[in-house]
């Protein structure tokens, strides 16, 4: 299934079994009606862990979507059990756990569990897509070991490394970031993802997408601020900014609002030895937003 390629072939996509899980049945029609837009028709649902057991042996899925909560036995029940290699489908079949949030406790349980991707809801195609594209185009190593078998809780593997820091039991370099941090970051990627969807759905439906991008910026920015990087909290506060005082008006621009949550993916990824990197792009981006704000606030003058 593995491609070097940046996005899966369409054939790809028309080819692949995709099995839903979900108590919901209204919800197991978005994700289903998400998958067909991706030209993924070969969908099948169960409404209960147990019904996708039956369901998933005869249809052999490729991807496993699975909500937190599916029934009597939850999410990372079934996981368990797939991963065990009880269930009749292959225990390195790829899982990508649907919820409506999650903290660090959740998460680390359902890293433990052995799933492979989260997707927050509301979900969308292209949320859907973007998980995909991870299980499918940058695969992680199958772990089968006495505590734990699943894909490879590291996030990236460098193929370079000679150090004996290989897993979490480990004991890590005194400069390794705790991981703590790194579940922080993991958690902040998954709320950038939607944070994108938002952006992007206030091309059709402004009112909303403003909105629920500015609610979700402001629930969460005591998870950013946990993350104890003062560049990242300075991206996100001006984030802030830019929609509080541009947001509804005609000089509210899309890539702007996008390119703050991009820089903040990419903010993640530089050592913090690039500091004076990383402040570089956070006062440009404050430079940008103060300019847009201010011309904003010109604009309702003139119109005044």
């Amino acid at each position: 299934m593995m491609t070097d390629d940046r996005t899966i072939p369409p054939d790809q996509l028309k080819r692949m079994k995709c099995l839903v899980v979900d108590p919901n049945a209204y919800m197991r029609g978005v994700i289903a009606d998400s998958l067909r837009r991706l030209m993924i028709t070969n969908i099948n649902a169960a409404a209960t862990a147990v019904e996708a057991f039956t369901v998933g042996r005869m249809f052999k899925p490729d991807i496993i979507f699975v909500d937190w909560d599916a029934g009597r036995m939850s999410g990372l029940e079934f996981t368990r059990e797939v991963r065990r290699n009880t269930t009749g489908m292959s225990r390195e079949t790829p899982i990508i756990l649907l919820a409506g949030a999650i903290d660090h406790e959740q998460l680390m349980s359902a890293r433990q569990a052995g799933i492979n991707e989260f997707l927050l809801k509301p979900v969308s195609a292209q949320g859907v897509l973007s998980r995909i594209e991870e299980v499918v185009l940058r695969p992680r190593k199958f772990i089968d070991s006495r505590n734990y078998v699943g894909p490879c809780r590291r996030r990236k593997e460098d193929p370079a490394y000679a150090g004996p820091w290989r897993r979490l039991t480990d004991e890590p370099p005194q400069n390794a970031a705790t991981e703590q941090m790194k579940e922080n970051a993991f958690k902040l990627r998954a709320i950038i993802s939607n944070l994108n969807e938002y952006a992007d759905r206030a091309v059709s439906d402004r009112t909303a997408g403003i909105r629920g991008m500015y609610r979700m910026l402001q629930q969460n920015s005591a998870e950013v601020a946990r993350l104890g990087d003062d560049t990242i909290v300075k991206v996100w506060n001006s984030s802030l900014r830019y929609i509080e005082g541009v947001g509804m008006t005609d000089t509210y621009d899309i890539d702007v609002v996008k390119y703050h949550f991009r820089t903040i993916a990419i903010i993640l990824d530089m050592p913090e030895e690039a500091f004076l990197h990383r402040t570089s792009v956070a006062n440009e981006l404050e430079r940008l937003v103060n300019k847009k704000i201010h011309s904003a606030n010109e604009k309702k003058s003139d119109v005044a």
